[in-house]
């Protein structure tokens, strides 16, 4: 392995369990006080600027397409990002982290509504181990009336993600579209969004203690996130990417107990051990390395927005 290689999976394992610690850091900005629609405006607002100052150069290909299609996507990257956000208000950071990571399962189910490769068997057994994990987190000894409506609102969130990450990479192969300039204008949309609710809701004191956690969510769970995660693709394999960062649900769950002091139940690591098994299974099934091996022939960039930086 060349040490780039090495270097930059390093680099996106790091970046994997910041993606995971975002989970219970997010509980804590919105019992600081903050709404869902706050967290996301100042979220994007930091990632946007750092972006800004990055990819100074890049940005300068902006043009119509990447501003529409971008600018759609935005719109489920703000409904996906919402729900997850509104669903860390009503659930734990655990359950939030495990249940998101859905969004992969799902991916190659949405992708045939624009590509000819249809799902297989793999595919099919890893929907049925991530809802058995789903129902241990979710349902477990209890009524079906009784579903945490937070969990409800992350599995939302997982579908708008996987929505969001099929329209990414086809839109990106079809207009052959900048991947940094397409996530940015991305996530000015989501910015704008969210920001013509942010006024509504209320906002606790700017103090560091409160803000804190919305810098480090801009910072690094987007910007940072989003930038590494472009370089390990180029230098890694899509395979070896996608097995890394399914680690973020694991991670997820450590920052809960470390950071938050949460107490996982045997439901809830059982569970999210299914996700993770039936995540898993998807990312190395055969169709999934097809899909890749078709898109590098087709030199489409769609590989690096494959995953969204949570």
């Amino acid at each position: 392995m060349k040490k780039a290689t090495y270097v930059s999976e390093v680099m996106l394992v790091a970046v994997t369990v910041i993606w995971g610690l975002g989970f219970p850091i997010t509980k804590l900005a919105v019992e600081a006080g903050f709404g869902a629609n706050s967290v996301l405006f100042s979220r994007f607002l930091v990632a946007v600027c750092v972006m800004a100052a990055i990819y100074r150069r890049r940005l300068k290909r902006l043009d119509r397409r990447h501003i529409v299609f971008g600018a759609v996507t935005g719109v489920f990257l703000f409904l996906g990002f919402y729900f997850q956000t509104l669903g860390a208000i009503h659930t734990t950071p655990s359950k939030n982290a495990f249940i998101t990571q859905l969004n992969i399962v799902f991916v190659p189910f949405l992708a045939m509504l624009f590509s000819r490769i249809r799902v297989d068997k793999y595919n099919l057994v890893a929907v049925a181990v991530s809802l058995t994990g789903l129902y241990f987190i979710s349902l477990h000894g209890v009524r079906f009336g009784d579903i945490n409506i937070g969990d409800v609102f992350t599995f939302l969130c997982a579908v708008l993600v996987a929505f969001h990450v099929v329209l990414s990479s086809h839109w990106q192969k079809r207009h052959d579209l900048d991947p940094v300039v397409f996530v940015f204008v991305s996530m000015v949309s989501a910015m704008v969004l969210a920001g013509l609710f942010a006024p509504f809701e209320t906002w606790p004191a700017l103090t560091f203690v409160h803000a804190w956690p919305l810098g480090f969510l801009g910072v690094f769970n987007t910007a940072l996130g989003f930038s590494i995660q472009s370089v390990a693709l180029k230098l890694s394999s899509a395979t070896r990417v996608s097995l890394i960062v399914a680690m973020e649900g694991l991670f997820g769950a450590i920052g809960s107990v470390l950071i938050i002091g949460e107490h996982l139940s045997t439901a809830t690591v059982s569970g999210g051990l299914l996700v993770m098994a039936g995540i898993l299974i998807t990312e190395v099934s055969p169709v999934r390395r097809k899909m890749f091996a078709r898109a590098k022939k087709e030199k489409s960039v769609s590989e690096e927005t494959l995953r969204t930086p949570f």
